[in-house]
């Protein structure tokens, strides 16, 4: 295929990573603190689980609306300049939260301003995060594989620190510590950024031609390019990640009663995604990640029907489980998407399918807002997520069986 041909061919050394690895710990050690305190600061702000719901779905739209916007500047100024100003930006935004609990006018709108600010930065750092793998493997299959496998280990590692750092900080450190501790995070997120490497094989990564279309440029690439369009929509089906933070917190407070627990399910959540990362590191993946797929389905199911039990011990079990399969999914797809992605259209095609996957999550996001909102109890909610994640679970087997009609057309 006539991409893989654009691979440089002058270097094959490994390419540093210590900095944008170190960087994503970072970013996810606070992210993950940041999405389990979201909603419990929120929830206790409005007393309303419900209205925590729809507020991290319209927070995941203005995510959306960063995303789309966010191809224009990735194109123009390169995905390592934008990472690093806007992690950076994060900070600022969510500074707001510790500093108006110190000076006492913390109230609910306030606190929504905050994560509504952050919610739009956070969607240009989803575009650049995204594409920088491509922008420093250049199409090279194995260190797309490197990059991406080790970007999700660190990634999962981070998210297993950061539910636990913050479960303790809430027990010990007192209610606004863990607020604190976010934006100094970020802080040195951006940091860490800076020394992601500017030059690849011996040619600058600017050095490639930009379309400069931005995200629309890219929506329309997707949509004349099959293989690439029925990627980008699996990518958007096992986009139920996300809901970790509220599923953690909302199984952790409406069936177990116990608020602390979040920790202990947020962490399995992202160990689960550690064992995924590894298990798809030391791995081939010469074929059409079909298996792989077909196992991201089978880990959507589980989480479907987990909750039954209403039991934390299973539920830990259950939410590993899925993290471990649908990592496993997530990377292959997204192996496959960076593949079929010209270098001229990195950052638009990047921020069109991040567009879309965040799609999926608002309207879920919302779904959830519906069922804990609808007096349907907290059992009647979690039923009515469960059906929906089994029809996605349903649609994911139904993709899987198309993959290797989408390994050929690639090759």
């Amino acid at each position: 295929m006539e991409l893989n041909e654009t691979a440089p061919q002058e270097s094959h050394h490994p390419i540093r990573l210590s900095g944008f690895l170190g960087g994503v710990f970072l970013t996810q050690l606070v992210d993950s603190a940041l999405h389990l305190a979201q909603p419990l600061l929120l929830a206790k702000l409005s007393g309303s689980l419900g209205g925590a719901a729809f507020f991290s779905a319209f927070d995941t739209g203005i995510h959306m609306l960063g995303t789309y916007i966010g191809g224009w500047p990735t194109e123009k100024f390169g995905a390592r300049r934008v990472l690093m100003v806007t992690t950076f930006l994060r900070a600022v935004a969510l500074a707001g939260i510790p500093i108006s609990m110190l000076c006492g006018f913390l109230s609910l709108w306030w606190a929504m301003g905050c994560y509504t600010l952050e919610a739009l930065i956070r969607g240009f750092v989803d575009t650049s995060v995204h594409t920088i793998p491509l922008e420093l493997a250049r199409h090279r299959a194995d260190q797309l594989d490197r990059i991406n496998s080790r970007y999700e280990l660190t990634f999962d590692i981070g998210g297993v620190a950061g539910p636990l750092i913050l479960g303790g900080l809430m027990v010990w450190g007192g209610k606004i510590v863990p607020h604190i501790m976010i934006p100094v995070g970020f802080v040195l997120s951006s940091v860490a950024y800076f020394f992601i490497p500017e030059k690849t094989g011996g040619k600058s990564v600017g050095a490639v031609h930009h379309s400069r279309g931005g995200s629309w440029t890219g929506i329309k690439y997707i949509l004349t390019r099959r293989p690439l369009l029925i990627t980008c929509i699996g990518l958007m089906s096992f986009n139920i990640y996300p809901l970790r933070k509220l599923l953690s917190a909302f199984f952790a407070k409406g069936l177990l009663h116990k608020s602390a627990s979040v920790g202990q399910i947020g962490a399995s959540f992202a160990l689960g995604g550690v064992v995924g990362a590894l298990i798809y590191a030391v791995t081939k993946h010469h074929n059409s990640g079909a298996k792989w797929v077909a196992l991201g389905a089978i880990g959507t199911f589980i989480l479907a029907i987990g909750w039954l039990p209403a039991n934390l011990w299973v539920m830990t079990v259950v939410v590993f489980l899925f993290a471990v399969a649908n990592v496993c999914a997530r990377l292959t797809l997204t192996k496959k998407r960076q593949e079929l992605t010209p270098l001229e259209h990195a950052g638009g095609v990047t921020s069109a399918s991040q567009f879309g996957v965040n799609a999926v999550s608002v309207v879920i996001k919302a779904i959830v807002g519906v069922a804990f909102s609808a007096g349907l109890g907290a059992f009647g909610a979690f039923a009515l997520v469960g059906g929906i994640l089994a029809a996605m679970g349903a649609g994911q087997f139904v993709l899987s069986r198309h993959m290797p009609k989408l390994h050929q057309q690639q090759s």
